[in-house]
């Protein structure tokens, strides 16, 4: 490690993802001794859309079946129990620093998946702008940054929010679909680097973000292919 990293950890301490305890300078990845991220690993057989754990091999979640999900991609790890308060911290709580950790930490137990997905560059799923002046800065956009950043690829921004959504947190699958409706627009696609476009966000819920990201970016690019890459997925 750099010294002078080393040093700006010194004054500006790193917090551990999960219990908030100041860490030792040194270590790359934020987390303290009595903080085990393995515990939030999904297990066994896992969605073939959206990798949430099921039952048997092979098969589609509940909610991947009723909403006829069809982007598939990767969430790291599940959002409960102290992950689920570590991302709460992260998306209101002003932990912006935490973004650096949760990108290595998707590399770390992601390796297998993304190492399979040839070219491909990072696109963070947007927020509106309201929200991000409220919020000063996007979560999805942080860790797609520093993803992009350790990984040398691309992130591309020029998805964006064009309709500033209540919260989708307290509503059905089926109320965020119809919220969602024309929410994601394509700025100039010029730019778009070669590859697969992997979205990225903090939580996975019902998948209705993610297919109405796809869809945009599928009607500016037909022939586009697109997955995911979440931090959390709701068990």
């Amino acid at each position: 490690m750099e010294l002078k990293t080393i040093l700006k950890r010194m004054l500006y301490p790193q917090r551990c993802l999960l219990c908030d305890q100041i860490v030792d300078a040194q270590q790359s990845i934020p987390l303290c001794r009595q903080c085990h991220p393995e515990q939030f690993l999904p297990t066994g057989p896992r969605c073939i859309v959206c990798s949430r754990p099921v039952e048997e091999e092979g098969e589609r979640c509940s909610g991947c079946r009723e909403h006829k999900n069809v982007t598939t991609g990767r969430s790291t790890f599940l959002y409960d129990g102290a992950m689920r308060e570590s991302i709460q911290q992260f998306k209101f709580g002003g932990m912006k620093d935490y973004a650096p950790g949760y990108a290595k930490l998707m590399m770390v137990y992601d390796q297998d998946w993304f190492s399979n997905l040839g070219t491909f560059f990072l696109v963070p799923v947007p927020i509106h702008q309201k929200r991000l002046r409220e919020r000063g800065y996007n979560q999805a956009a942080e860790v797609a940054r520093q993803l992009g950043r350790f990984l040398n690829v691309p992130v591309w921004e020029g998805l964006k929010r064009s309709v500033n959504t209540d919260p989708l947190k307290q509503m059905s699958a089926r109320a965020r679909r119809e919220s969602l409706k024309g929410a994601f627009i394509i700025e100039e696609t010029a730019s778009m680097p070669k590859g697969t476009a992997v979205l990225v966000d903090d939580i996975y819920t019902s998948g209705s973000t993610v297919e109405k990201c796809a869809a945009a970016l599928k009607g500016a690019v037909p022939d586009l292919d697109i997955c995911f890459w979440s931090i959390t997925i709701r068990p």
